[in-house]
Formats: structure tokens, sequence, C-alpha cells
């Protein structure tokens, strides 16, 4: 499924793309992707404008139709993406939107699985408290000092709070299992026993990881190999300590550690 890094690699897609091109049609192909608005009402309230910016929240994409006084929100569930062509031909087969612009453009937005969603929203703030989302990792107003706050008023295991969205938006169970290996705590450390150091290690784990596989995603480059990402298998060696890579279900998840380093 679609993370942070993944999203952020998706908003600048768009903002190369998709920007300040007039909209002569939105093509909606599958209404089963649309949200609370309908096929019509996508189709009246896009045509004539323009993306003129773009926003990422968490794992939520927003771009914005100024003239039209909305914004596009995507949500690309397990598997979807964006696709932007001229010849359409090259249309994606699992399309359930596609932009049409008035050079001779298309943007797509593709779902195998259908479990992404398409909507219009008055504004990213409305949407952001109307869901109770958290906060952003990324946002630069995202200090230790209001993570530090986040975690001193939680209890359960520290990979749960880190995936819920409503403490912090964006976090899934790959990054989350990554962080917390790179910060050397065990994904079920009870929230109450971890100190601020290791809030400290943990926080800049996060940040750190996220903004090198944001870097790594724009470069096609692949994650280190003593990276857990290349060792997510039962029995293999942590290339950290060399401790043994265990796996546990926590939050519901299948979660990969290492037994030795991670306490």
């Amino acid at each position: 499924m679609p993370e942070l890094p993944e999203v952020e690699s998706y908003a600048r897609y768009f903002a190369r793309h998709a920007l300040n091109q007039p909209i002569t049609r939105a093509d909606v192909r599958d209404e089963r992707i649309l949200g609370e608005i309908r096929k019509d009402a996508f189709a009246r309230k896009l045509k004539g404008g323009a993306f003129t910016s773009v926003r990422r929240h968490g794992k939520h994409l927003f771009a914005e139709v100024a003239a039209k006084k909305t914004w596009l929100h995507l949500h690309f569930g397990m598997s979807g993406d964006l696709a932007y062509y001229r010849d359409p031909k090259e249309a994606p087969r699992f399309a359930r939107i596609v932009f049409d612009f008035a050079g001779g453009a298309h943007l797509a937005f593709e779902d195998m699985r259908l479990f992404g969603v398409a909507d219009l929203v008055s504004s990213p703030d409305s949407f952001i408290a109307d869901r109770g989302l958290g906060p952003d990792p990324l946002d630069p107003k995202f200090t230790f000092s209001r993570f530090a706050e986040l975690l001193e008023r939680r209890r359960g295991a520290i990979k749960s709070l880190l995936m819920t969205q409503e403490v912090i938006a964006g976090l899934g169970n790959l990054w989350v299992d990554e962080t917390l290996y790179l910060a050397s705590i065990h994904p079920r450390r009870p929230i109450d026993r971890i100190t601020k150091p290791e809030m400290r290690a943990i926080y800049t784990s996060m940040r750190r990881l996220l903004g090198d596989v944001i870097a790594r995603h724009e470069r096609g480059g692949k994650m280190p190999a003593k990276s857990l990402y290349e060792h997510r298998e039962v029995g293999d060696r942590c290339p950290r300590c060399g401790g043994t890579i265990e796996r546990s279900v926590v939050f519901g998840r299948t979660t990969y550690f290492c037994a030795k380093h991670q306490r």
C-alpha cells in the first residue's frame, strides 16, 4: 500500500506534469472510484478549470482548482497510481479517471483493485479536521516537542501508535518497521516505557528515513543493503548487529524486527 513517501512522489509527479493546463474533460471511466460525489457533478465542477497547486498530507494528495474553488482529493488505496501521457493508446488498462487537458495531454488515475478514492473537497484543512487526521511527520511544524507530547498521552505498543492515522498521518507497516529498526526499539515496546532519548531516536529516525526514501523514489534507487527492508525474512541475519530477524503480528500487521538490538 502506498505510504507517505510514495504519495509524496505522486504529488511531485502531479506537480511536474499536470499544473496550469485547462481541463477540457474529467472522464470518469469507473464511478466506483468516486467518494461522495457523483460522476456528472465531478466532471462538471472540474471542466474549464486547471490544477494550480498540489499538497500532500499523510497518505492523501490534494490538487487545487482555484478558479472552481475546489480541491481534487486522491487516496491511492493499495494499487493506485498516476500516469501522464499524450497518445490515447498509452492510457493505463485500469484508468478509472482520465483528465484531458487543452494541449492534448492526459493524466490518468489508475487503480487495479479499486481501493483508492477520488473526490472533491472544499479544502485540505477541512478534510484533515473532519477526518481527525494527525500531523504529517514531515511538516516543519511537527517538532520533537510535539512528537513527545503525542507519546506522553498514549498507551499501548509503539508500533500501534505510529500506525494510527489519527495520531500521525502517513506512516504504514513497512516504514514503521524500518523506523523502529533504525531507532533500536522493539515494535511491542509499551509507550510508557520509552525514555526521552529513545523518543528522540524514533523521531530522528522517522524523519530521516522518510526523507531518504522520498529521495530514493525520485532517483529510482534501492534501499541500503543494511536496511531492514532488504532483510524482511524470518531467520535472516541483521546486517547491523548480526542478530536474527523475527516476525510477529502487531496492530494486525505482519511485523519484522531484530531480536538482538531492538529492545
